[in-house]
């Protein structure tokens, strides 16, 4: 009964502070997951001190040796926990360095260092040296493509950028001029109005003059709301780097690279849907509304458009061709991110042997 009374007292405190730990873990993460390590570690060996009780007893081990031989148990059961969550961080770590690898074309050089790196036999430090420069150059070349295509899409966002603040510009003119002219035409016709009924013989006038005053106001309004939409004009730019996206006709310069263009088709290693990252944006697209949908021929012709097709584009269509290159441009950089992995993840070359 009383060992009841205990193991229950000791499951409420073990549930009160895991409750605590992960309302606590928003605050301090690092503290938390320490917290709850050591609460992992006295559950485990709470259970084991009950699971040891019996045979310890029967095999004569007093109280002291009871506690000294259930925290050695509970020590290990940690321990080999770690180690599993350890090795399991590693094996993802290296599958994302292998298909990093296989994107860039360095799989069998990889291998081979590894290879090398396992063996217990001293390898050649030169063929290590030359595997490594192998793979730094294969993974230069595939940066310098990132940087390459990177520089295009800031190209055409700095040239949409610079045409929508020149249409911007002028609209935000046109708007404030309609504005004050209604202020100006409205104040003034009605001041006038006003002093014409002074005089009862003035009053049909009068009653003209602000007719006149109130119309006009309300067209120049309406103008002001209509000039809200601002111009329209030709993007005379050579680069549409969201036709390939859209599968429409591409530009010499704004085609992808074959490693980027791959790394686009591909999904992502978190990826929950099994969508390829080109698909997640052209969903993401849609979801946001820079696009009604993929089969929004018109809307997708504007924001894919070359010099040639003679496109009048408006403030909102560069507004979102430049939000989508912000995300085209954003998705790439990431492969920046694994070929750093791919790097870092290599083995480290053997000492040569001293020179005679």
């Amino acid at each position: 009964m009383a060992n009841d009374f205990i193991l229950l007292i000791v499951g409420t405190v073990i549930a009160t502070v895991s409750v605590g730990a992960i309302a606590f873990h928003a605050f301090n993460p690092q503290i938390s997951q320490r917290l709850m390590r050591w609460l992992y570690l006295f559950a485990v060996r709470y259970a084991l001190l009950e699971f040891v009780r019996p045979s310890a007893a029967s095999l004569g081990f007093d109280k002291s040796w009871k506690w000294l031989l259930s925290s050695i148990l509970a020590v290990v059961a940690l321990s080999v926990g770690t180690v599993g969550r350890t090795q399991e961080s590693l094996q993802v770590h290296s599958t994302g360095s292998e298909r990093t690898a296989q994107l860039v074309g360095v799989q069998s050089e990889l291998n081979q260092l590894r290879k090398l790196a396992d063996s217990d036999i001293h390898g050649d430090g030169w063929q290590v040296l030359w595997l490594h420069q192998r793979v730094s150059e294969r993974v230069m070349g595939a940066s310098l493509q990132v940087d390459a295509t990177i520089a295009q899409i800031d190209n055409e966002i700095s040239r949409a950028n610079e045409l929508r603040g020149y249409l911007s510009d002028r609209r935000d003119r046109r708007v404030s001029r309609a504005n004050l002219l209604s202020a100006l035409v409205g104040g003034g016709l009605g001041a006038t109005s006003s002093g014409l009924q002074l005089s009862s013989s003035l009053n049909k006038p009068a009653a003209i003059v602000g007719i006149s005053a109130g119309t006009l106001s309300a067209g120049l309004a309406i103008s002001g709301i209509h000039a809200q939409k601002g111009e329209t004009s030709q993007f005379n730019f050579d680069s549409n780097m969201l036709a390939e996206l859209f599968d429409r006709p591409t530009l010499p310069d704004s085609h992808y690279p074959p490693t980027v263009w791959t790394f686009l088709n591909e999904a992502a290693p978190n990826s929950s849907d099994g969508l390829t990252r080109k698909q997640q944006l052209l969903r993401s697209w849609v979801q946001v509304k820079r696009i009604d949908s993929l089969t929004s021929v018109d809307k997708i012709d504007h924001l894919t458009s070359e010099p040639s097709e003679a496109f009048r584009l408006s403030i909102d269509d560069l507004e979102d061709r430049v939000a989508m290159l912000q995300d085209v441009r954003a998705r790439i950089s990431f492969l920046k991110r694994d070929l750093g992995e791919l790097l870092t993840s290599l083995p480290g070359a053997e000492p040569f042997p001293p020179s005679e």
